[in-house]
């Protein structure tokens, strides 16, 4: 008879597999077993933490809760976390956010703040006083003479690529880097450039550099 629930020693220490194809109820009664079986004398030390693997279902906070608590009253163990090969409907949203390019033909006005998930492209330009925010990469065909905010919830991989003009300012998670002093005035409106982060620090370099220190942006696979 297949049993509901194991208890295996991995190289990632102890887990316990739970049937996707058991009820809540199955599952709790062949744990309690399980463990009851196994009990080792009293131990007032710290407990072990393992990991739940629940296959191709999801568990409520309800029957978490319910299983680890069984875990903790009948062993040495208590849950370290619950792993699961379905995806929740928030974890797929913020997959498709992460994974996507948001891309919109505008003009960015001052006083204006646009705000994206995930990658952005912008066609179109940023007026001074006008900000664009990503929690990814951002990309801009046109003037950027605003602000340019990438990874603004602390990603220091995003990059920026676009036409920094002044009085433009780049933004890479908590990092800076400001085109608003008079040194910048005369920049020819025609480079296109890439912002990123090196050394803690924001650089300001040729286009081309970006598929070399991020290879990942790019999917082709040809050329130098």
């Amino acid at each position: 008879m297949k049993k509901n629930v194991q208890m295996k020693g991995t190289k990632d220490g102890i887990q316990i597999f739970l049937s996707d194809t058991a009820s809540i109820q199955e599952l709790k009664t062949e744990l309690i077993s399980l463990l009851e079986e196994q009990k080792p004398a009293p131990y007032s030390g710290e407990k072990l933490a393992v990991q739940v693997q629940i296959g191709n279902r999801l568990f409520s906070e309800e029957e978490e809760a319910e299983i680890a608590n069984i875990i903790i009253q009948n062993s040495q163990m208590k849950i370290g976390a619950f792993y699961s090969n379905v995806m929740t409907k928030a974890d797929a949203k913020k997959w498709k956010e992460a994974d996507q390019i948001y891309s919109l033909a505008t003009i960015i006005r001052s006083g204006q703040i646009v705000q994206v998930k995930g990658d952005v492209l912008l066609i179109g330009d940023i007026n001074p006083g006008g900000q664009i925010r990503s929690s990814g990469n951002i990309f801009v065909l046109g003037h950027i003479k605003g602000i340019v905010h990438a990874g603004f919830e602390g990603n220091k991989e995003a990059v920026v690529a676009g036409k920094f003009l002044y009085p433009s300012q780049v933004r890479i998670a908590d990092k800076f880097f400001g085109f608003d002093s008079e040194d910048y005035k005369e920049v020819a409106d025609t480079e296109l450039f890439s912002a990123f982060i090196n050394q803690d620090e924001i650089v300001i370099d040729d286009i081309h550099k970006i598929r070399k220190i991020r290879p990942e942006i790019s999917n082709y696979e040809g050329g130098r």
